[in-house]
């Protein structure tokens, strides 16, 4: 074995998800530990006929709010099928309630509120997440089948829960993926030499997944922390994506559009984000475009105000003996989907 084949043997054994407590895909659920229930029933994780949506939110995030109407529609859609939707936040039990005394008074689903972070962490720890709104199905076993965003996956999977057709392999290897990733951004965030190389390699591993695909050139060209995007990968990762994608694929084109925009092509991201926008099929496609969109010409406005202020300054300081100092234009944390 050459020198290299060892250090790849080496590099994707660090790439390897890492056992961590709580439930991974396949394990059972951790309980539901809650300081107080604010609005509904309480509720238990257990084996039996009830199939359970718990969503990890907060009432004043933007994509917290944008997805109460997705669940509200979920729990009527298939409450007679035993889905159980639950919000758990971590904020104190009096931000929540007035929340839902007002902005939040639609909401029809049981909301928890979770200020000591037992259920949050539990969940959200071992899956590797940090950004809300996230969510978290658990099968009639009790078993954790599948997690992710509210807004991307989340229907297609309790679709096919309830309909006896979700593939548990197949969501245990998309966990790994994703653990996988979670390492490469780490690896990229503190510098690692071996950075460029673990990008290879998961670029390689998913050669014929269009959702790995699009995850893998989504994160490096929006995780808030990164300094040092590898946009060529990104873009590799998005043609061979291309390939296996369906005539404009809303999803493509908005993951592209933001790949442009983060890349410093503004015009050209935002004119390709409202050609998703116009593409988009479904409400929660639309609505996850739209959040995108809004991030992104949010920031072309500080940009735009920033550029000016330059402008200003260069001229004050040509009309003044003295040198006059501007801020500089930092456009690194552009797009940040995972916040809310």
């Amino acid at each position: 074995m050459t020198k290299y084949a060892v250090f790849i043997v080496i590099l994707i054994a660090a790439l390897l998800p890492r056992s961590s407590r709580g439930a991974l895909i396949g394990d059972p659920a951790e309980p539901l530990t809650i300081q107080e229930w604010v609005k509904g029933q309480p509720v238990q994780i257990r084996p039996g006929t009830n199939i359970f949506l718990i969503e990890i939110w907060q009432t004043t995030g933007p994509a917290s709010r944008a997805a109460i109407t997705n669940l509200n529609e979920i729990q009527a859609r298939f409450r007679t099928n035993g889905v159980i939707v639950v919000g758990i936040s971590d904020e104190p039990v009096g931000t929540i309630t007035n929340f839902l005394q007002h902005e939040g008074s639609n909401i029809t689903y049981s909301v928890a509120a979770d200020q000591h972070r037992t259920t949050s962490m539990a969940y959200m720890e071992p899956a590797g997440q940090l950004g809300v709104p996230y969510a978290f199905l658990v099968g009639t076993n009790g078993h954790l089948l599948w997690h992710g965003h509210v807004l991307r996956g989340l229907e297609p999977a309790l679709e096919q829960i309830v309909a006896g057709t979700f593939d548990l392999k197949h969501a245990q290897e998309i966990e790994v993926a994703h653990r996988q990733m979670e390492q490469y951004i780490a690896m990229s965030r503190r510098g690692d030499v071996r950075t460029r190389a673990a990008g290879t390699v998961l670029l390689a591993a998913r050669t014929n997944n269009f959702e790995l695909l699009c995850d893998l050139a989504f994160e490096i060209s929006t995780d808030p922390q990164l300094r040092n995007r590898d946009f060529a990968l990104a873009g590799r990762a998005l043609a061979q994506a291309q390939a296996l994608a369906p005539t404009n694929s809303p999803r493509l084109m908005i993951y592209r559009a933001v790949w442009l925009f983060q890349s410093g092509r503004h015009r050209a991201g935002l004119a390709l984000g409202h050609q998703a926008l116009d593409a988009a099929q479904t409400r929660a496609e639309k609505i996850n475009i739209q959040s995108l969109l809004d991030t992104m010409e949010a920031r072309m406005q500080v940009l735009r105000a920033q550029a000016q202020h330059n402008r200003t300054n260069q001229l004050k300081s040509a009309q003044s003996p003295g040198p006059a100092r501007g801020p500089g234009i930092d456009g690194t944390n552009a797009v940040n989907p995972k916040s809310p």
